[in-house]
Order: structure tokens, then C-alpha cells, then sequence
């Protein structure tokens, strides 16, 4: 079905379409010519009047010209990104003459491109064909990126519990608590500890906010969190351990290494030291006393394959939170590690996820888990950790980050600078791609990188179950409080 033509200068990648009627941007067309046959996608679209144009000043003309029973003659043009050769599937390298019919792409011709994927998530904007991605991709990373309201948890959901149902393992860092005892299915949740016998020293040095330069302060601490450490794991093998004290007296123990340290030591300077860690130490009590159990397992072996594992964190402080996430992800590409140089550790790639990344990983602000989140950007490939941000603040995240997400799902997305900022940290994306983002629907998205072959508009799938992140009904609760008073008060 033709739908127009070229008209004007076209280049290999760009050509304008005078168009029969209205056509939406995001519509997949062909045209063939020079013996190829090319995909184009609709970036822009603009309508108007040969006799109305806006050289016109005079509103009184417009009126006479609607009075009378004749219709005022108009024109769609549209601005069509050429993307693919479906014969030498390759990029073109000739453009369109003018006059090429324009028709819209047919099913099959779509259905062969957008079919090469592993897991569904949605199908292409107004046309009922399902957009697969490739899931091996996520190596590279990726950036689901939106303004409020307009569907990333659902993106969230979709995902993760398509890449669970093929065996897949994902772990989400719950910032809202929307996935946590969720529909998700197969749903793993996990209670958000920290166990410092999995902390390395310097990992520990770092939570109580030992500085890098503060040498002898990091030599005592170091001394007594190893040796603590040693001995509990000897006393666990032998069963000598009284698991309810544990905790309790975990900064007693720790202060009493730290003691034993610096009874050897002769210079007050070393004991004002001493002092300093066991200071440090209670302090770090007092911030993560309610996140600290030494009886719960290792993050890594509380992971399930095939599952979405999800981390709640909402309840947390932003220190917390920095702190649990940072250690899970370092546990995480650790074990991996292991698993690929001597096989022990984990056993099975990981997929995480990061809500709210523009907390963790701000452009402005260092943090526990921004310095693991760059490194399994680096790294994770290799080791099979895969790194998923989520933000509605992309102009917050760290650019080197961002840009080190070859893949991208963008949905709605208004403020200029964000989409800015997005465009500039982006390879694959375009400028009349970024333009149509303000347009987009809820739950409509722009697909670029490795998952997909072509850049793809779509409509993310609806997740069938219940998520927590819905917005309240405040009406509701009002109307549901006045009446529990009513009744209070009638029966006194």
C-alpha cells in the first residue's frame, strides 16, 4: 500500500515524503529503487496548507475560507531515517530518486527483523508485531530511562521476569518496594543484611570512614577485623558459636582486637589512633546497626537462578542502602570471578538492576556502589554480570556510566536537558530520534543498541499481575478514614 513519494534531495541515511494522509512517527515503510529494497522509519511529521501558510496575517481570510463549502487544500510531509537494505542486509549507500513510492513495511518484512531475539517485550507502535530482543546483549548493559509516570516500572517487571522464565537470574535493587512480594513470578525476595564477615577489610575500612590517607589508623583496623574474622570462621567449622550473641557482641569483640593491637604499641600517637577506630567503629554501630547480622548467609548463596531475586531496600537510609548494594554487587562480580578462573563461587550469569540509579551513580557525588557499578560496566562482560540502570533523572547520572550502556529502552522522556544529556552519552542514538521522545505515549518506548537489530518503537507489554509502585488513591483513603471515624463516633 503506497502511502507517498519522495520529493526533494534525499541522502543515503534521510529522505522527505510528501505523503496521501497523515501517517504516525514510529511506522516502519519500504522503499525500492535501484534494484535495493530499503526499511525507513518515520521520524518526523508535519502538516499544512499551500493557501494557509504562515505568511498569512489576515484572520479574516481564514474565516471566509472555512465558510465556504469548498475543503482548504493541505499536505503531510514526513521525514523518513533510512535504516536497512533487506537485500544486501546491510546499510544503503544510495539515496531515493524523486518520485520513489513510499508503502508501508508488511508484516512478514518486520516480522523477519525484529524476530531475532530470545524474550518478547513488546511490539512495534501500530502494527501487532511482537519485538523480540537478544538477551546474550545485556552484556553490553543497559539504561531504561524516563520521566515520571511513564512506565519503567512496568519496563522493570516485563523484563525481568521474561529473562527468569528462560532460565535467567536477575537481581533487583528495590528503591519503592514495587517488586518485593509482587506478582512476579518465579519471585525470590531477599532481606536486605550485611554480613561483615563477607566485608573485606578494606570494605570495612570504607563503611566506617577510615580514610586513605589515615595509614595507621587502616593498619589497626585492618589487624583486628581480619583476625576477628579468622577466628569466628574457625569457631563456626567447629560449632563452638553462640549465634544469638553474635551480634551483640560484635563491636566489643572488635574493640577488644583493637586493644590487644595497641597495648604494644609505645607512642600516645598510635593509641590516639587506637581510639579514633574504636570510635569509628561504634559510630558504625550506631548508621548500619539495623542493616549488621553476622548469622545470615552470603549474598551470593541466597541468589536463585531462573528467579528474580529482589533486594528491598526502600525501608533503608541512602547510606544503607550505598552500602548494601555496593556489597552485593561487589560479592556478585567477585564470585563470578571465581566461578570462571578455578569454578567454585557462583555458578549462573546475573542480571542487576538498579532503580533509581541517579542516587547511586550521580554525576556529582561519590559513592560506595557508583565505584561498582563503573567497574562491572568495565569488567562484567567477561564474567557474565550484566548491568541494568533505571533513572527518571538521566542529566543526574554519571556520564562515563551512562555512555558504557550501549543499550538503551527510552520511554517518555520531556525535559530538554535530559534528553540532551541522554543523546550526547549515546552512540546509536540520533537527534530526530531524541525529538520524539516528548510524544511518546505511557509505556511506549525507542529501543536502541545490540538488543535489537534496528532502532524500534514499541509498546512494552503490560506485566499481568500486581507491582507496589501504583500512585495512591488519596481520594479513597480520605473517604475510607472519614467513615472508620463516623463509625467510632456512633458507637462511642
Amino acid at each position: 500500500m503506497i502511502i507517498g513519494y519522495v520529493i526533494g534531495e534525499a541522502s543515503p541515511q534521510e529522505a522527505l515524503m510528501l505523503a496521501e494522509k497523515p501517517v504516525r512517527v514510529g511506522r516502519y515503510v519500504v522503499l525500492e529503487y535501484d534494484g535495493i529494497k530499503v526499511l525507513g522509519l518515520i521520524t518526523y511529521v508535519s502538516r499544512g496548507s499551500p493557501l494557509l501558510d504562515i505568511t498569512l496575517n489576515d484572520i479574516k481570510i481564514v474565516q471566509k475560507m472555512k465558510d465556504l463549502d469548498t475543503s482548504i487544500p493541505q499536505f503531510v510531509k514526513a521525514v523518513i531515517k533510512l535504516l536497512y537494505d533487506m537485500r544486501s542486509k546491510s546499510i544503503p549507500d544510495l539515496p531515493p530518486g524523486p518520485g520513489t513510492p513510499v508503502r508501508l513495511a508488511e508484516e512478514e518484512e518486520l516480522l523477519e527483523i525484529f524476530s531475532e531475539g530470545d524474550i518478547v517485550i513488546g511490539s512495534l507502535i501500530g502494527v501487532n508485531i511482537p519485538v523480540k530482543i537478544k538477551v546474550n546483549s545485556l552484556s553490553r548493559h543497559l539504561a531504561i530511562l524516563a520521566a515520571t509516570g511513564s512506565g519503567k516500572s512496568n519496563t522493570v517487571a516485563v523484563l525481568s521476569q521474561a529473562i527468569a522464565s528462560i532460565g535467567g537470574s536477575v537481581v533487583v535493587f528495590d528503591y519503592h518496594g514495587e517488586y518485593y512480594g509482587s506478582d512476579i513470578k518465579p519471585l525470590n525476595n531477599i532481606d536486605p543484611k550485611l554480613n561483615p564477615l563477607y566485608l573485606t577489610p578494606k570494605e570495612f575500612a570504607t563503611l566506617l570512614d577510615i580514610r586513605s590517607n589515615a595509614h595507621i589508623q587502616y593498619r589497626f583496623l585492618r589487624q583486628a577485623f581480619t583476625t576477628y574474622v579468622n577466628e569466628i570462621r574457625e569457631r563456626m567449622k567447629d560449632g563452638n558459636v553462640n549465634y544469638a550473641e553474635l551480634n551483640n557482641s560484635f563491636v566489643s569483640d572488635i574493640e577488644k582486637k583493637v586493644d590487644e593491637i595497641a597495648a604494644d604499641e609505645k607512642q600516645r600517637s598510635q593509641k590516639d589512633a587506637a581510639d579514633e577506630v574504636k570510635n569509628k567503629i561504634e559510630e558504625f554501630a550506631d548508621k548500619y546497626g539495623d542493616i549488621v547480622d553476622l548469622t545470615v548467609s552470603d549474598i551470593v548463596s541466597r541468589l536463585r537462578p531462573s528467579s528474580v531475586n529482589v533486594v528491598d531496600i526502600s525501608r533503608m537510609d541512602e547510606e544503607s542502602m550505598d552500602a548494601v548494594v555496593s556489597h552485593y554487587l561487589r560479592r556478585i562480580l567477585d564470585s563470578r570471578k571465581e566461578y570462571k578462573h578455578r569454578k567454585t563461587g557462583l555458578g549462573f550469569p546475573v542480571v542487576t538492576v538498579i532503580e533509581e540509579a541517579h542516587v547511586f551513580i550521580s554525576k556529582n557525588d561519590d559513592t560506595l556502589t557508583k565505584y561498582y557499578v563503573s567497574k562491572i560496566s568495565r569488567e562484567g562482560r567477561k564474567f557474565g554480570v550484566s548491568m541494568v540502570i533505571v533513572s527518571q533523572r538521566p542529566k543526574g547520572l554519571d556520564d562515563t556510566i551512562l555512555s558504557q550502556m550501549t543499550n538503551k529502552i527510552i520511554l517518555r522522556m520531556v525535559e530538554p536537558t535530559d534528553k540532551k544529556y541522554v543523546l550526547e552519552a549515546s552512540d546509536n542514538l540520533t537527534e530526530d530520534l531524541v525529538e520524539q521522545l516528548s510524544s511518546l505515549g505511557v509505556g511506549e518506548a525507542i529501543v536502541i543498541g545490540n538488543l535489537v537489530k534496528l532502532p524500534a518503537f514499541i509498546k512494552i507489554s503490560k506485566f499481568a499481575g500486581n507491582l507496589g509502585g501504583s500512585d495512591p488513591d488519596i481520594l479513597g483513603e480520605w473517604n475510607k478514614f472519614m467513615k472508620s471515624i463516623n463509625v467510632d463516633s456512633e458507637f462511642g
